[in-house]
Parts: C-alpha cells; structure tokens; sequence
C-alpha cells in the first residue's frame, strides 16, 4: 500500500481512526453544531438568552470592534435573512461556512472511519495566512466603523460615549464641508 500523501489538504489512503479520535472528532463536531444550533435558535432578547461578555472595545470607546454584531449577523444568517446579516457585519458569512464546513468534515471522518482532512497541515496553511487575514480585516474595520457611525447603527454604535459622538461631530463638520 503506498504510503498517504501528505501537504495536503485531502488524505485519501489513511489508516483507521482509533476509537478515542472518532470521539474526539464526534465531540468537536458535536459542540461546534450545538454552538451553531444556540446561535440560531436562541433570540438575545427573548426570555431565554446566550450569556454574553460586552465587547471591551466598544465598552471604551463607543465604537465597534471587527466582530461586534458577529453573533447577531450569524443568527440573521442561519435564519435566512442574508441582508441583515450582511448589514450587521459580513464577517459572519465565512465565520458560519468554516463552522459548518469544519462540523461536516469532522462527521464525515467520523462516519468514513479515517481520516479526510490533515488537520495540521490545514492549521499551518492558515497561519501562513494569518497575517493578511488580519490586514484585510483590520482595512474592512475601517467602513465597518465609519458606516456603523454614519448610519447610525445603534446595536453597535454607543454614541452616548464621549469617542463615538467626537467622532460622529467630525464627520458631520466633514461632510458639510
């Protein structure tokens, strides 16, 4: 038997899977589909709710952080209202697809009985990527503030803070000119 190819992303002559890695791969698929299922199913404003932790970004400064709204724009998504997903913060469109994408693979191998996806060398791939994820994320923050101000979006925009109003004031004199 020749031996797996490995780099990639699909290993297609792979061993067995030990009965403790199937229970891994089930319990990570597990919780990222029960996290996805919260997600969707549960309204921040109804009588039962997720806890949340105030985004300390937006605490100081009034402003939104790259994920704030991600939760919300997620709910939006998983149920079907694309628009409002994509107005509260796109960033939740590929952060769902990953979810879901991760939760298939995982109960694919779970259900194949070996391995489909090399793991790690996905994680080394991405962590080449990180540092332009993080550029491009941080050159979409931009709009993201700057429309979230103009809008104004008050489920991300505090502008009853000091930072937020100044800079709401700056726009305003700006566009008038």
């Amino acid at each position: 038997m020749p031996p797996p190819i490995t780099g990639t992303l699909i290993q297609p002559m792979n061993p067995p899977l030990l009965p403790y890695e199937r229970g891994i791969r089930l319990a990570a698929a597990g919780l990222l589909l029960l996290g996805i299922t919260l997600v969707a199913l549960i309204d921040p404003r109804g009588p039962i709710s997720l806890p949340g932790l105030p985004c300390g970004f937006r605490t100081v400064s009034g402003l939104p952080c790259p994920f704030c709204g991600g939760t919300r724009a997620a709910r939006a998504l998983l149920n079907g209202n694309l628009a409002r997903a994509a107005d509260l913060n796109p960033l939740a469109y590929p952060a769902v697809i990953l979810c879901l994408a991760v939760a298939g693979a995982l109960v694919f191998e779970v259900l194949r009985g070996r391995r489909m996806v090399d793991w790690e060398s996905s994680a080394r791939r991405v962590g080449r990527f990180a540092p332009l994820i993080i550029v491009l994320v941080f050159l979409w923050w931009i709009p993201h503030i700057l429309l979230a101000i103009r809008t104004p979006k008050l489920e991300l925009v505090d502008l009853k803070n000091p930072i937020a109003a100044c800079l709401r004031e700056a726009l305003e004199r700006r566009d008038k000119n």
